[in-house]
């Protein structure tokens, strides 16, 4: 157990020092070429961070097509750890984010950036209903991230200020590349991580989809914890909000997408009747906060923690199996 508990405070430090390299050279990076924080924070580091969870779909997957007995029970704990991981984010670290003030949305950007978060958590729902995504529908979570994707790089790519091209071409190279090192170790550590989070309750009372989304998506969602804590503290509100954000809308539809792309996934009905509405009436409130005065308040972050630690309560104590 010992073993385990130093594993996992090591990665958590390990991922802190990996994510202030990966904030600091993409903003390095942003500001040369002069791309806006905001578009750096909603595709290179949502999808960077979101590597753990991608990982863990394709893992996962690979296993139910290799043994098809399994698909219920990996279906569910690769679920409720996507699921998992985005509600942690979505409400715990966006909240402890918006306590340090560093939560900030430009009003014309909401609808690309808080919308975007609704619509894909909408659409996994829509899929969800019957209790099976299939490889058709999982295409489609991937063509509609792709749309996304160039959807944002229309609205959101510049910065207001012009391009500083302070960087010469060997030093933009060298600093991609070193972002790509960082996640790929990132990853692995996160993978260790859950690893070890995994031993250390493999004992525990609960379902597969609690486990996954309790243990396992909070050990994938540290990336984005460390990142949004590190961009906070360098006064990077953009980049701050737009990985916590980007995170939610790549996790769904590129995650669970490819996932169900390569062996189809069962839903279980409490993800489907409790977790994921649960996610779409914060996200709501998310938007109303952002909405009033484009920052979240600290009262209203203090919201989405008690919120969370709500649903937490709820989810174990009134939904201890999958049905």
């Amino acid at each position: 157990m010992l073993i385990e508990i130093f594993t996992i405070l090591a990665g958590v430090v390990i991922i802190l020092a990996l994510a202030e390299i990966i904030v600091m050279r993409s903003i390095s990076v942003a500001s040369h070429f002069g791309v806006s924080g905001t578009f750096v924070g909603l595709t290179v580091l949502s999808i960077g961070t979101s590597i753990p969870e991608i990982m863990t779909h394709i893992v996962g997957s690979i296993e139910i097509v290799s043994d098809p007995t399994i698909l219920n029970t990996m279906s569910s704990l690769l679920i409720g750890t996507n699921i998992g991981s985005d509600i942690f984010q979505q409400n715990f670290i966006l909240g402890i984010v918006g306590l340090l003030g560093a939560v900030y949305v430009v009003k014309k950007n909401l609808l690309s950036e808080v919308g975007g978060l609704i619509l894909a958590a909408l659409l996994v729902w829509f899929f969800s209903f019957g209790g099976f995504i299939s490889r058709i529908e999982g295409a489609v979570l991937l063509l509609a991230y792709v749309a996304y994707l160039i959807y944002i790089k229309r609205t959101t790519m510049r910065s207001k200020e012009l391009a500083l091209n302070h960087l010469t071409k060997r030093k933009v190279w060298s600093s991609g590349l070193l972002v790509l090192f960082c996640f790929i170790i990132m990853a692995m550590v996160s993978y260790q991580v859950l690893n070890a989070s995994t031993v250390l309750v493999e004992l525990l009372p609960i379902s597969a989809s609690f486990f996954g989304l309790l243990i396992l998506g909070i050990a994938t969602a540290l990336p984005e914890l460390t990142t949004a804590l590190v961009a906070a503290l360098k006064h990077k509100k953009d980049i701050s909000a737009g990985v916590l954000i980007g995170s939610n809308i790549t996790n769904p539809l590129f995650g669970i997408g490819l996932g169900a792309m390569i062996s189809t996934y069962t839903v279980p009905s409490v993800v489907i009747w409790y977790d994921l509405p649960f996610k779409l009436i914060t996200a709501f409130f998310i938007f109303y906060f952002l909405f009033r005065n484009e920052k979240l308040n600290k009262w209203e972050a203090v919201v989405l923690i008690l919120l969370f630690l709500v649903y937490l309560v709820v989810r174990l104590f009134l939904f201890p199996v999958d049905f």
